[in-house]
């Protein structure tokens, strides 16, 4: 499985997968026009490698800004994918960032954390 990397743009999120290491990163404004479009490829080689590894460790870090009820729904399914694979014995941590002024951030993050149990949910305030 090759590293993911692709560029943000003023509608898109930075997003980057590097399977050698086990860190996700997504970082920035995630509102895109079609959103399957933009998340369907490189998630599902996220998918791959959630379905498939064993006794890995991985960081999921989340740096976002802004994002839209489409893109909440690809995070939540992320976030159960995650869970699940970590039901099964891998050690991951979702690293959720927002700016200490932004409570809606820091709620929408909560919100994602009460429905997590196996995979670790890290708030992170900058």
């Amino acid at each position: 499985m090759e590293k993911i990397d692709i560029a943000a743009t003023a509608r898109t999120p930075h997003l980057s997968f590097d399977p050698a290491t086990g860190v996700f990163v997504l970082e920035g404004e995630s509102y895109p026009e079609d959103t399957k479009k933009f998340y369907d490829t490189p998630l599902s080689h996220v998918y791959s490698f959630l379905d498939t590894k064993v006794d890995v460790k991985a960081v999921f870090s989340f740096k976002l800004k802004y994002f839209n009820s489409s893109s909440a729904k690809v995070l939540m399914d992320l976030f159960m994918a995650v869970e699940e694979s970590a039901a099964r014995g891998n050690e991951f941590k979702i690293e959720w960032h927002y700016a200490s002024d932004d409570d809606n951030m820091q709620e929408l993050g909560e919100e994602f954390a009460e429905e997590l149990d196996k995979a670790e949910f890290a708030m992170v305030a900058f």
